[in-house]
């Protein structure tokens, strides 16, 4: 009968012990626990990827003061990647490639038209933090370095003989103007996140070493000239 009595007992609390769990797990403790785990472990890996188009009227701005600043648009494309930075953490570190073609254009009194056009690519390293507004939605301040190889620079000038032609970063380059294929330069800007899908971002950029060093006879010294401005982007996250 002791026997039975132990039997019996043992029963019953095995029977309240499963229940328990069940409840437990049924109530999501359980599997929010293990989520939580199996989450913390991929979520160093957790980011997200946009394709972009961006649009610019950069400024090339002189560092003489008798030279007047010009205006080129430009146009990019580019792909980028956000990793994030640790469990839970609204920080990101992202990376991005983007390539861009920039042209400016003028006609002179005496009616001389000049074309420059320019082609470069870029890689861009941000710092950048995702603060989520609502479900899909979020906006992204962020900030950076980047180093840009110029691949291709042409300077034109037609008047009514004919129209000559120079490529800036060529060794027979004609003038004294000495084009720069490597710079480094920075940025900082803010996306809207719409979706999970799509974005819209406005960013300064400017150049930290310069386009282009030349003798000014104004100044009798050596000026720089260095490209900056705002970019307005679209983009499609994936």
């Amino acid at each position: 009968m002791k026997t039975i009595k132990q039997l019996l007992a043992i029963a019953i609390l095995s029977t309240i012990s499963l229940t328990a769990s069940a409840q437990y797990y049924e109530d999501g403790y359980y599997s929010t626990e293990y989520e939580s785990r199996s989450h913390y472990s991929s979520n160093f890996e957790e980011g997200w990827g946009t394709f972009y188009v961006e649009y610019s009227p950069m400024q090339l701005v002189s560092s003489a003061k008798d030279v007047d600043n010009r205006t080129y648009h430009s146009a990019s494309i580019g792909v980028s990647y956000a990793f994030q930075l640790g469990y839970n953490s609204p920080a990101y570190l992202e990376g991005a490639f983007e390539t861009t073609g920039a042209w400016f254009s003028r006609r002179y009194n005496d009616g001389v038209k000049y074309n420059m056009d320019i082609y470069y690519s870029k890689i861009l390293l941000n710092l950048a933090f995702r603060l989520n507004l609502a479900d899909g939605f979020a906006i992204v301040p962020f900030g950076g370095v980047n180093l840009k190889y110029n691949i291709y620079g042409e300077e034109r000038e037609k008047d009514g003989y004919g129209t000559d032609t120079w490529r800036l970063f060529d060794d027979d380059y004609t003038y004294d103007d000495d084009y720069k294929r490597f710079q480094f330069g920075y940025q900082a800007g803010l996306k809207l996140i719409i979706g999970n899908c799509f974005s819209i971002g406005a960013s300064w950029k400017a150049d930290l070493t310069p386009f282009c060093k030349y003798y000014d006879s104004y100044t009798k010294k050596e000026e720089t000239e260095k490209f900056s401005g705002f970019s307005f982007s679209l983009g499609y996250s994936f």
